[in-house]
């Protein structure tokens, strides 16, 4: 009887996505409205019903055995009229909704299998090109694209720690001074982070190569920037998460706010800072790949030009050198923020 009713829920559910793939427009929107409706009427009967079983175990007064609570809970459903029943044995209405929302956003972003499957012949041809790679190339891609990739990721990341170790103490809640001067400073300072995290390092890079022209440098200038609030919000965060016990004992001894950082944050922090400079590092190094389309140098440079040129075999090289410095940064990373935890 139980598997008969799975089965009647299954092909409802099947008949009921059906219906709405295919519906289009106006009408696809009347019917997510519907769906969303039926959904909080059901959460809304669920509720009611909790309430009703809580109050009436209340006034037993006296613990109840599974079968006195599932009677209960008969009780509960029955108590509400007919049409709010229906809706809260429709467990399934949020999976229903979720099918719906796929179907709405692949609609806005024109998505089709089929334009894959038309694409075949460039894709044979990638594919080939990508399994026979121009080893010639190979010393320019690691010895000056991936290298210059390297220096472009450390160097942005070594330049947003330095900026963003001083100014994570400032935004820390629990070290920010009562005095109105050091509030605004807290809240200016955490403003600024907000909205350079807002801005991707993609973003960044393009605005610095209009500021400062093409080259590595606005790929510096952009990693350094984007890691500074990155960085900021993590260090503050694990600031934040320390205990007090430390710095106010150094204060009660007539140490000054500074003294009492140094001394008694910075020491239970600095595993944890280490380890996500580690972290901000490896995820600058695939940035600093992609910064390469937009003229920032890099390894991403070549892969663009040769893609674009249909030159699958040139850009071969330049990708699987790519994916071997990836996996190798993963290893080296992980490996070093393990020791430092540890």
């Amino acid at each position: 009887m139980i598997e008969r009713k799975h089965w009647l829920a299954v092909v409802r559910l099947g008949m009921l996505v059906f219906v709405i793939y295919q519906l289009k427009g106006q009408a696809a929107y009347f019917a997510g409205l519907v769906l969303m409706a039926l959904i909080a009427m059901a959460s809304f009967s669920r509720t009611r019903e909790n309430l009703y079983l809580r109050n009436l175990k209340n006034e037993l007064g006296a613990s109840l055995s599974i079968d006195q609570t599932q009677n209960l809970l008969i009780a509960s459903i029955h108590h509400h009229p007919w049409w709010r029943r229906a809706p809260a044995n429709w467990p399934w209405l949020e999976l229903v909704a979720f099918v719906f929302l796929l179907r709405f956003l692949a609609d806005s972003t024109q998505f089709e299998l089929g334009e894959i499957v038309r694409g075949w012949p460039m894709t044979r041809e990638f594919v080939i090109g990508f399994l026979s790679p121009d080893w010639s190339l190979l010393e320019s891609a690691v010895f000056v694209y991936a290298r210059q990739t390297l220096e472009v990721g450390l160097l942005g990341t070594l330049i947003g720690f330095v900026l963003a170790v001083p100014l994570s103490f400032i935004c820390a809640r629990n070290l920010a001074s009562a005095h109105p001067l050091g509030r605004c400073l807290y809240g200016v300072t955490r403003l600024m982070m907000v909205v350079i995290r807002a801005m991707p390092t993609f973003l960044l890079g393009l605005i610095f190569v209009v500021l400062v022209g093409l080259g590595p440098f606005p790929g510096v200038l952009a990693i350094s920037v984007f890691s500074l609030g990155v960085m900021v919000k993590l260090f503050s965060e694990t600031i934040e998460s320390v205990d007090m016990g430390p710095l106010e004992a150094i204060e009660s001894c007539g140490g000054n706010w500074v003294n009492g950082v140094y001394f008694g944050i910075l020491p239970q922090v600095k595993r944890n800072i280490l380890a996500q400079l580690l972290y901000c590092a490896e995820i600058n190094i695939h940035s600093a790949t992609v910064l390469g389309l937009i003229g920032a140098e890099g390894i991403g440079l070549p892969i663009h030009e040769y893609l674009s040129a249909f030159a699958f075999s040139s850009a071969s090289v330049f990708i699987l050198v790519t994916i071997a410095m990836t996996v190798v940064i993963d290893c080296i990373s992980g490996y070093l923020r393990n020791r430092i935890l540890s």
